[in-house]
């Protein structure tokens, strides 16, 4: 698919409306189009964050990395989703995540540096900020449910019926680190799930 200059911000304008043209064709100015290969890190463990970005195409993982170097995914970002470790560069620390192309992407990447003072600025940036800030806290808490729930069949049931997205566009793998269980357990749920809906048919 191709993308360019003037349209990029689409289908973000109809996601955050309240964004005036000229504050996306500020937006336009300082941000640049960049490619991001599969397997490729937007920000890796360890490096002060120093960008942000909006993902026009593709997906990415956020992932940390337990005591025995194992891999755990919080979450995922799809179009339109918001690329950012904030806490990272405004403590001026190493990043504890890692945000990673789950497959070919194209982003649209600022300099943290020269946003932020644009929230002060425009009011309307500065609630998208805030939005983008909630739309987070709501998927972190998601996940600490998902979490909670007892057995890898629950887990990925609650996906099936309540983020189906993530079933279609992630690979078996990667929910398995998402849902901090074996990729043979999650294999093992799959199987169990559908032997129930055969027999209930």
């Amino acid at each position: 698919m191709k993308h360019n200059q003037n349209d990029w911000s689409v289908s973000l304008r109809k996601k955050y409306p309240i964004v005036s043209t000229e504050e996306w064709k500020l937006l336009d100015q300082m941000t640049i189009l960049k490619k991001i290969n599969k397997g490729e890190n937007f920000l890796s463990y360890g490096r002060i964050a120093r960008y942000a970005a909006f993902v026009i195409s593709g997906k990415f993982a956020f992932s940390i990395f337990d005591d025995e170097g194992n891999e755990k995914i919080i979450r995922f970002a799809f179009a339109d989703d918001f690329l950012a470790n904030c806490e990272s560069y405004y403590q001026k620390k190493g990043s504890a995540i890692t945000i990673t192309a789950l497959e070919d992407s194209v982003i649209r990447r600022i300099n943290i540096k020269t946003l932020s003072p644009l929230y002060d600025l425009h009011m309307s940036l500065s609630r998208v900020n805030l939005q983008i800030f909630q739309e987070i806290a709501e998927k972190d808490l998601e996940h600490q449910y998902i979490l909670s729930l007892k057995s890898p069949v629950k887990r990925y049931k609650f996906l099936l019926k309540h983020r189906p997205a993530i079933i279609r566009k992630i690979s078996i793998t990667s929910i398995a680190k998402y849902l901090y269980v074996s990729r043979e357990a999650l294999s093992r749920a799959r199987v169990s799930l559908v032997k129930k809906q055969l027999f209930c048919d």
